[in-house]
């Protein structure tokens, strides 16, 4: 794959990074800088600089004298960060459930009817649900706490990949989330996303068992 000058470390970082969210690059996987300059047709220097940025991000695991690795998780690290995004997504439910954007998340409803019957997860599917927990948040219109769960959204993209549970039935937890944010029904739709992280939450914890 030949990339143009213009910042050849930027477009690597950005096409590893997008392999690492979408699970194209598995947890643990090595990733070997010389294979890549090979593919890329570029020296070892950028991809070296893409990787290490990508370390610093937290999604790459540099170790010393052996290798850069995509970064894995435990369970317990699993369950902890669930936690903490039921946290932010509870709390924006319960305190900015009337400041939800009716016009999109409408939309986002109309989609996932369509989609009901899916029985794979696709790049669509991904884009649906990132951007209905995004709404939920970004509903608060708080900086600081947009700032702060997007510190950790990269992570749960990935842990969302290693759910490889039932998409029908993450489908229809969308819907009922959904509908009970149109009805303005706050403790309906504090139910329905809890039981939804929650359902994905033991998902994780058997696909992550030793």
């Amino acid at each position: 794959m030949r990339l143009v000058k213009d910042s050849i470390s930027k477009q690597i970082y950005s096409i590893i990074k997008e392999e690492i969210l979408l699970a194209k690059r598995k947890p643990g996987e090595q990733i070997n800088p010389r294979k890549l300059a090979n593919e890329f047709e570029t020296s070892v220097m950028p991809i070296r600089d893409a990787l290490n940025q990508l370390a610093n991000e937290g999604l790459v695991v540099r170790k010393a004298r052996v290798g850069f690795f995509v970064r894995s998780f435990t369970q317990k690290e699993a369950k902890d960060l669930m936690e903490v995004r039921k946290l932010y997504e509870l709390y924006c439910l319960e305190e900015y459930l009337d400041k939800i954007d009716r016009q999109k998340i409408s939309r986002y409803l109309e989609k996932s009817l369509e989609r009901i019957n899916l029985s794979s997860k696709d790049r669509e599917f991904d884009e649906l649900d990132e951007n209905i927990h995004d709404l939920i948040v970004k509903a608060s219109g708080n900086s600081w706490l947009i700032d702060s769960y997007n510190s950790i959204r990269d992570y749960i993209i990935i842990l969302k990949h290693l759910d490889i549970g039932r998409v029908q039935m993450a489908q229809k937890e969308h819907v009922s989330l959904i509908k009970a944010i149109l009805d303005g029904d706050k403790e309906k739709a504090k139910k329905a996303l809890e039981d939804h992280i929650q359902r994905v939450t033991e998902e994780l914890m058997v696909n992550l068992s030793p």
